[in-house]
């Protein structure tokens, strides 16, 4: 690995110097397996509780997670979904803050549970396994900000479509089909909060997306009817 930084060497890159994200999962599982084997979880189970310490750090194989933030009023938000390739719990251990948020699995997932301890060990003497935080963490700070630009500049409708591409690829979707089945894991008011409108409001952009047809929403089935057309951030 003469002469290439321990990031660089950790990651694939295609077009334009990006980071491809499959290969940056794959990487990281690599890494990880050497550390400790994936365990199965099912869905709902509650990995990390806002306000409270982490005692490990999670890596994610397989599956879909979800953070959800508690407000003062005990009002329950999501806030942000994670997928494959993504390091959970990093942050806190490394900084020894507690939780921000509540973690738990969307999906079936399989995940690497490492204790904080050997994270941290492993951290400091794993060139490749810190290479990896760093892209995941960087990677995590690119999205939010992108995130953020797009509740002030980018369309409501825009922003649905924005996360219907993003499921497309976290559910692992054939994305070569032109029309592309899913069901969804998120309630429509789960999907309302990660776009910032209200359900009802949602509800207006579905039907107006159907009345276009980009997509036919039945209950928990969605059908996207041309993937390529929906909007969508190249770079995200």
């Amino acid at each position: 690995m003469s002469g290439q930084s321990t990031a660089e060497a950790t990651t694939k890159k295609t077009g334009q110097g990006q980071t491809d994200g499959a290969s940056l999962a794959a990487e990281g599982q690599e890494i990880f397996s050497n550390i400790v084997p994936f365990q199965p979880y099912p869905a709902g189970v509650k990995l990390f509780q806002q306000g409270s310490p982490a005692y490990e750090v999670y890596f994610i194989a397989r599956g879909l997670v979800k953070l959800v933030y508690l407000g003062q009023n005990g009002q329950e938000m999501i806030v942000g979904l994670r997928s494959p390739g993504w390091v959970l719990g990093a942050a806190s251990v490394i900084l020894g803050k507690s939780c921000p948020s509540t973690v738990a699995t969307l999906t079936d997932c399989d995940l690497h549970r490492v204790p904080a301890d050997v994270f941290l060990n492993q951290l400091k003497n794993d060139a490749h396994l810190s290479g990896y935080v760093q892209l995941a963490q960087s990677m995590e700070i690119y999205e939010q900000t992108a995130h953020v630009a797009q509740l002030g500049c980018v369309s409501a409708q825009d922003r649905l479509e924005q996360l219907l591409w993003q499921f497309c690829s976290m559910l692992e979707s054939n994305k070569s089909q032109k029309e592309i089945r899913l069901q969804l894991p998120l309630k429509k008011q789960e999907i309302a909060e990660l776009i910032a409108v209200t359900p009802e409001y949602l509800s207006l952009v579905v039907k107006r997306m159907q009345q276009q047809g980009i997509i036919r929403w039945n209950k928990s089935w969605l059908v996207i009817y041309d993937f390529q057309s929906l909007w969508h951030m190249t770079d995200f």
